[in-house]
């Protein structure tokens, strides 16, 4: 077996070898394009020249990097919508409209880690006006208030109507510019995208917004002007304040006998270690018998930061992944940190005697009930966490299906495209989650599932049914 896989990699290897030397000069071309078609007009506009020459580097690169970029699309589909993108360019036309055009594309390819960069210089200048509320997107394509500038709509107010336009109508404009391997886990990536996205698809100075109040029958009307820059800066910190920044915090609500993780992003391992050592060792001092761990609005990071948790908690030993593709050529070679990585396509498999072993008891091994919250919005390192969680019965998971699938692309690289200077994030790997089916492809279901904003009540309900049961 040992030396069919040596010989295969060192086909893989020759054949890839054989392509760069084929693709030397499109990877010279597409890196310094001629120095002539670089020039962008004092307006700031491209010329259709250089738009059609951004939007062929734009695919060659895609082709190049993205391990299979037709697994999530129909190839036919995608080239034949490049070509009619390419027909239909003006004369001339603005980074956002290039963006408004190329962004499609990108999300057709159907992977969460792969997508065009909104063009923010252009979008967030002093004078722009933006829509003037932060949002939440839910699975129904609702829109929740989140935060708005002077308070004009209540917090947790339902948005039905903006300048005319029904929300579901708003949502589906604004799908197709989305990166993500289901469409709830696109939703639930508009939020943040929102005030953007509204202005390159509907842009406009004032906002008649109708909206519904809580426990409130009868919509109501604002109207609104748009936010400038520093306002809309001041709406996001304002909402970082309300709401907690630390990666991750916990809090003890000793007459439920509970403790809750607050787990907003996978990064920092070495704090990690010191947080869970400390929150296990006083869970397991103070007796707490029931650990809630709330990863509902975590969208991923470092893999290892979850591995030093999962020590805590896992029954036996696991890996996040036990199997990865990962494909480089010349081209993706040129955008790779260390340049000294040679091209390959290479397959590898982690034996069962690197797995991960969980520690012992005395080493403070959690033995309390472990409640998992999950949502649509749980993605990339979050979601590998909620797999190998409940691969290896490690507690309950209630929420929604994560956005993260348990067989995915992922380790990005960016691209600059030569002369428009967009920017797109492009998987070079193939990650197969623990002991994960390619033939049953999907997010970590839920043992309990019930919306996302419903999950902490149903865990609470959960544990105090469970601590009423006579023992």
């Amino acid at each position: 077996m040992k030396k069919y896989t040596i010989l295969l990699l060192s086909y893989f290897i020759f054949t890839n070898l054989l392509l760069a030397q084929a693709n030397k000069q499109s990877v010279y071309s597409f890196k310094n394009p001629d120095s002539t078609l670089l020039k962008i007009a004092q307006s700031g506009q491209l010329s259709r020249e250089q738009a059609i020459f951004d939007i062929d580097a734009l695919v060659y690169a895609l082709n190049q990097v993205h391990p299979d970029m037709f697994s999530g699309c129909n190839q036919i589909d995608f080239f034949q919508k490049v070509n009619r993108i390419k027909n239909a360019l003006s004369d001339s036309l603005s980074c956002i409209e290039l963006y408004k055009l190329t962004a499609p594309i990108v999300a057709m390819l159907s992977d969460g880690h792969t997508n065009l960069t909104l063009p923010y210089n252009e979008l967030f200048k002093q004078d722009t006006k933006h829509f003037p509320i932060i949002v939440d997107i839910l699975s129904d394509k609702s829109i929740l208030c989140k935060i708005s500038m002077d308070s004009i709509i209540p917090c947790g107010s339902k948005i039905l109507n903006i300048n005319g336009r029904n929300c579901k109508q708003l949502i589906d404009h604004m799908l197709p510019f989305i990166a993500g391997e289901t469409e709830s886990f696109k939703l639930s990536r508009i939020d943040d995208l929102f005030p953007a996205l509204h202005h390159i698809l509907f842009p406009a100075d004032t906002f008649n917004i109708v909206y519904l109040p809580q426990n409130s029958p009868k919509p109501l009307v604002v109207k609104s002007p748009g936010l400038i820059l520093d306002k809309l800066k001041k709406l996001h910190s304002k909402l970082m304040i309300n709401n907690s920044i630390e990666p991750y915090s916990f809090t003890i609500d000793s007459q439920n006998n509970v403790a809750i993780l607050d787990f907003k992003q996978f990064i920092y391992p070495q704090q990690m270690k010191v947080f869970a050592d400390s929150m296990f060792t006083i869970l397991n001092n103070k007796r707490i018998n029931n650990l809630i761990i709330d990863i509902r609005e975590n969208m991923g990071g470092n893999s290892s930061v979850g591995d030093i948790l999962l020590k805590y908690l896992s029954p036996e030993p696991f890996i996040q992944f036990d199997r990865t593709y990962i494909k480089i050529t010349a081209f993706t070679q040129t955008l790779l940190p260390n340049k000294n990585i040679k091209p390959i396509i290479a397959f590898y498999e982690v034996p069962p005697t690197e797995y991960i072993k969980p520690l012992t008891i005395d080493n403070g091994h959690y033995q309390g009930n472990v409640y998992l919250l999950t949502s649509n919005k749980t993605f990339s390192s979050a979601g590998s966490f909620s797999w190998v969680f409940k691969e290896c019965k490690m507690g309950k998971i209630i929420g929604e299906e994560t956005g993260g699938m348990n067989v995915n692309y992922g380790d990005v690289l960016y691209y600059h495209l030569p002369i428009s200077g967009l920017q797109c994030s492009i998987s070079y790997k193939r990650f197969w989650q623990f002991r994960a089916n390619e033939n049953n492809i999907h997010g970590t279901i839920p043992d309990v599932s019930v919306p996302a904003q419903d999950a902490m009540h149903i865990a609470m309900k959960l544990i105090k049914e469970q601590q009423s049961i006579p023992h």
